[in-house]
């Protein structure tokens, strides 16, 4: 919540560092981890962020993207390791993603959060969302051409 702007430089992703919160600025642009992310906690919610979800962050166990501009599918070893409970927390909601490769059977783990609403796409599968996503599960679609 200090309005600091710009890009996120890709090597802060391998700082040895536990959390990494910079949510509520104005960073925009791709996010390119250089390598695979081992930041346990990492928060980049309510920025301009934009591009496609690097799955360099699928290692993240609480990740926390919602409200950007990220676009694309959900890389699929987000679901693999969120079905393996080893993500608790998968925040993707008000974005503009456009699908997500997840049997709509599957069970998610109690231990785990998956929100996707107010996004390109109706999501697969119904989670609870923090209350403040709103109840729209998905974008109008004059926002996603």
């Amino acid at each position: 919540m200090n309005q600091l702007t710009g890009t996120i430089p890709g090597r802060i992703f391998t700082f040895p560092i536990t959390n990494l919160q910079l949510q509520r600025n104005l960073f925009s642009g791709r996010i390119a981890p250089d390598g695979q992310v081992s930041i346990a906690n990492v928060d980049l919610s309510y920025n301009r962020l934009s591009g496609e979800i690097s799955p360099l962050f699928s290692t993240v166990q609480s990740l926390y993207l919602n409200n950007n501009r990220f676009t694309g599918q959900v890389p699929g070893s987000f679901v693999d390791r969120l079905l393996a409970a080893n993500i608790q927390v998968l925040y993707l909601q008000h974005n503009f993603l456009t699908g997500i490769q997840i049997d709509p059977t599957a069970e998610i783990p109690v231990s785990s959060s998956l929100c996707l609403q107010y996004n390109c796409m109706v999501p697969p599968v119904q989670t609870p969302c923090p209350l403040k996503a709103g109840k729209q599960t998905a974008r109008p679609t004059a926002q996603c051409n």
